[in-house]
């Protein structure tokens, strides 16, 4: 029960490392507010999630928004302390990875990615800031980056882009964050199957042999092992630690 009575917004809760976290932060001891947008894309939803939670004894919220509108941020976080009466972290999971051809990304693309990836985080980090100021929590604010934002990829420059930038406003806010005792801290996950590219690996036997095979522990990292990861940057185990990109990928 490392996060008893904590409040978290888990941006992209509603699905494959979302979920993952959303449940994990629950079991100990968060109040979850799970956010997600287009589930009716996906076999999960925010409210499945809710339910998955609730029937452990959990507590949490299911709030649907887009987090690239910054009005529609404002709201969930309104939402949340409506319901549980303040935030104490933020886990900043939400993002998109459109595969396209670097000549092929036109401006809409691009626009849409860094609308999610990167100005989504870094409304809902702002907003939750604010709010932990004005009320004096001692916070954590948590995103997930990605590896590519170090090695870059050849279908991803514009999410490798976003995912750069991140680290960067991860860091920024660490150093800002800082004298209010709220830290601010990036997990960067390798190639984890997840609904983003599930039917691509499953249905080509020789890409998931090709990424396992270049991965040291033999296997990739699951959802459970980027959510163990953050669960660390939430408790008060990392209280000394902020500025910090974590790299989880086996």
């Amino acid at each position: 029960m490392r996060l008893a009575n904590k409040v978290v917004v888990v941006t992209g809760g509603s699905r494959g490392i979302g979920e993952a976290i959303s449940i994990k932060f629950a079991k100990e001891g968060a109040k979850i507010v799970v956010n997600g947008f287009g589930d009716e894309k996906f076999s999960g939803s925010s409210k499945l999630v809710v339910e998955k939670i609730k029937a452990f004894g959990g507590n949490a919220i299911a709030f649907d928004c887009d987090i690239s509108n910054k009005d529609h941020t404002v709201q969930m976080f309104d939402a949340a302390e409506a319901e549980f009466g303040r935030v104490d972290i933020l886990v900043a999971n939400a993002g998109i990875c459109p595969f396209e051809e670097f000549l092929n990304i036109d401006e809409d693309l691009l626009d849409k990615t860094i609308g999610v990836n990167q100005k989504g985080f870094f409304f809902c980090a702002q907003e939750a800031m604010k709010r932990m100021v004005s009320m004096k929590i001692k916070g954590r604010i948590i995103v997930t980056s990605s590896v590519s934002s170090i090695f870059g990829g050849e279908l991803q420059a514009h999410y490798c882009s976003t995912k750069g930038a991140v680290n960067q406003i991860m860091k920024s806010i660490a150093i800002a964050a800082g004298r209010y005792g709220i830290t601010s801290n990036a997990v960067l996950p390798g190639t984890v199957i997840t609904d983003i590219n599930k039917k691509e690996l499953t249905q080509t036997p020789e890409l998931l042999d090709y990424f396992i095979k270049r991965t040291p522990i033999g296997r990739l990292v699951e959802p459970e092992d980027i959510a163990n990861a953050m669960l660390f940057f939430a408790s008060d185990e990392s209280a000394g630690v902020t500025g910090t990109t974590l790299t989880v990928d086996g």
